[in-house]
């Protein structure tokens, strides 16, 4: 029941939070934001992430916030930024998607068309992002938008946060053979984000968007994660059945 889930999350919240305190997560985010703020060491990093993933005690909130963004403001984004956003997310308070694929605009990110425009103290955008994952339940968008039409396609290009509850924006699931909709078409018709909203300089957001790409590279090459979903998948196997046997003991599963 709900009581029962939030008492859930409430202990897996305090756990991360004396894990943080004792140096076991966050390690690379300084302490000002909410990190643990302890010397870069991959192994010891390594070797805690699989003596976590052995004990299933929760790790940080995964997700595009914690695994791209959080990094990438580290690295470029304004101190208020970085006040405002990291702490946030890595306590799994809000959460974020990330809008670069259009329509048009696929392996040839750099052709993208939506375009963002000065009024005042605002950033006007306008056009349709595509295979968004989970905008529909996301509090905020990194996007990447058409900021100078007139430079050439690469340099023309800026990197705006966008507050997903804002007027104009129209998040439209689509549904899968599996029957699950975890990408998302978001259409955005005058959406209006402060102009200081936008990480690195006008137009350098090709140059940002590559420090998010780094980042998720990383994030997804983890030796930890890769062994915790074979090891799902191995138990998996193990508790199904076929033909009245363990899945495990059919040649074709094994």
């Amino acid at each position: 029941d709900d009581n029962r889930d939030s008492s859930q999350a409430d202990r897996i919240q305090h756990f991360r939070e004396s894990a943080i305190a004792e140096g076991y997560l966050c390690r690379n985010i300084p302490k000002q934001y909410g990190g643990s703020e302890q010397p870069a060491d991959a192994l010891r990093g390594q070797v805690i992430r699989e003596e976590f993933d052995a004990a299933h005690a929760p790790m940080e909130p995964r997700g595009i916030g914690t695994m791209m963004l959080v990094p990438t403001l580290l690295d470029r984004g304004e101190e208020w930024q970085k006040e405002k956003f990291v702490g946030p997310t890595i306590r799994g308070e809000i959460t974020w998607c990330q809008g670069y694929s259009e329509p048009g605009s696929g392996s040839d990110l750099a052709s993208l068309m939506t375009k963002g425009e000065i009024d005042g103290d605002d950033w006007v955008i306008n056009g349709q992002k595509i295979w968004t994952s989970g905008a529909k339940h996301a509090n905020y968008m990194f996007c990447l938008v058409r900021t100078e039409p007139d430079a050439k396609k690469h340099a023309g290009i800026s990197y705006l946060l966008i507050d997903m509850k804002s007027p104009g924006i129209d998040v439209r699931p689509l549904r899968q053979m599996t029957g699950s909709s975890e990408f998302n078409e978001v259409f955005l018709n005058d959406v209006r984000t402060p102009k200081d909203w936008i990480v690195g300089k006008r137009g350098e957001g090709w140059l940002v968007s590559r420090t998010t790409l780094k980042h998720e590279r990383n994030s997804i090459g983890g030796a930890a994660q890769t062994l915790s979903l074979l090891n799902a998948l191995v138990d998996l196997a193990k508790t199904r059945k076929i033909d009245g046997r363990p899945a495990i003991e059919d040649p074709g599963i094994r």
